[in-house]
């Protein structure tokens, strides 16, 4: 009986909760549902802001008496109060300026932007100011090289022919003068590749610090890439004109790389080697150092590396 009586009391106290949240539910769609006249703030976020120059205010803030629904309130108090903000595009907005500096745009844009943050009629929002004015001034340049990164997994034989490069070759950054004054240049951000067998041509970002901006985005990347073989000249190894002795040996092997293209054009008379008579008379041996070689060639070896001397009176 204890039990049933239990059991009763259970099901009664359940039916009583559950007829209190529908009518707390009901009471709430009927409190959401009726209009409200609210003053809010809205943080102003300007956007589109020309490269050249810098928004010097970007932390304005605008106070808007809205009528509207209780529902619709709910997109504004649901949300972070750094998330209760509305953009300014300065590519839409006719902005003019007003003195130096001082720009100013109607309040009407803003009215547009917040109903559709709202996504309520622009009729029931109302600002105190039919105008709005913001700073903004002009920013530091200087146009600076662009270097393309590249990061390339080569077929066997294939690597770059000379360095990459874009177009344009160079770009103008604007941003404060100490921020312009120690950027040297501009770098892409990676373009990676697998398998690669022949010329490349490409779009890249320009990896642009954060603190400066530029009027392009990205650049044409062209990369040459050619077909590489191994080679080897016999050249003879020079000595200063002022001193008159033998050396042992006195012939070098040049072992280099060099592109298919250039292979012919490549010959003994493209290099020179010396030997450095610096320490002569610290040691038995001079060192044998390569001076001169194309610079569309990669040094593999010179053999020997030191030979031996007499010096004849």
């Amino acid at each position: 009986m204890a039990k049933v009586e239990q059991s009763q009391g259970i099901r009664r106290f359940s039916g009583m909760i559950i007829f209190i949240l529908v009518a707390a539910t009901l009471w709430l769609i009927i409190k959401l549902s009726d209009t409200y006249t609210v003053t809010v703030p809205f943080a102003i976020n300007y956007v589109d802001i020309p490269a050249s120059m810098l928004v010097e205010d970007n932390d304005q803030e605008v106070n808007a008496t809205v009528t509207t629904s209780g529902f619709k309130l709910l997109n504004y108090y649901f949300k972070d109060k750094k998330n209760r903000g509305i953009d300014i595009s300065l590519k839409e907005v006719k902005y003019k300026k007003i003195e130096d500096r001082v720009y100013s745009y109607s309040s009407r844009f803003i009215i547009d932007a917040i109903a559709d943050f709202l996504a309520s009629s622009a009729n029931d929002i109302q600002l105190t100011d039919d105008v709005q004015y913001f700073n903004m001034s002009r920013l530091a340049s200087k146009k600076v090289k662009i270097v393309p990164e590249t990061s390339f997994v080569f077929e066997k034989q294939y690597n770059y022919y000379g360095e990459p490069t874009s177009t344009p070759d160079s770009i103008t950054i604007y941003g404060s003068v100490d921020d312009v004054n120690r950027t040297k240049e501009i770098r892409t951000k990676v373009i990676t590749r697998k398998n690669v067998n022949q010329n490349v041509v490409t779009t890249a970002e320009i990896d642009l610090d954060e603190a400066l901006t530029a009027d392009i985005e990205e650049v044409e990347v062209s990369v040459n890439v050619e077909k590489y073989t191994e080679s080897e000249v016999v050249v003879p190894i020079e000595i200063p004109e002022n001193l008159n002795m033998h050396l042992y040996p006195n012939k070098a092997n040049v072992r280099y790389i060099v592109a298919m293209k250039d292979y012919a054009i490549i010959n003994n008379m493209s290099f020179k080697a010396i030997a450095d008579t610096t320490d002569m008379f610290l040691s038995d041996v001079l060192p044998v150092k390569l001076v001169l070689f194309p610079n569309n060639t990669q040094i593999i070896d010179i053999d020997p590396k030191e030979v031996e001397y007499i010096i004849v009176k």
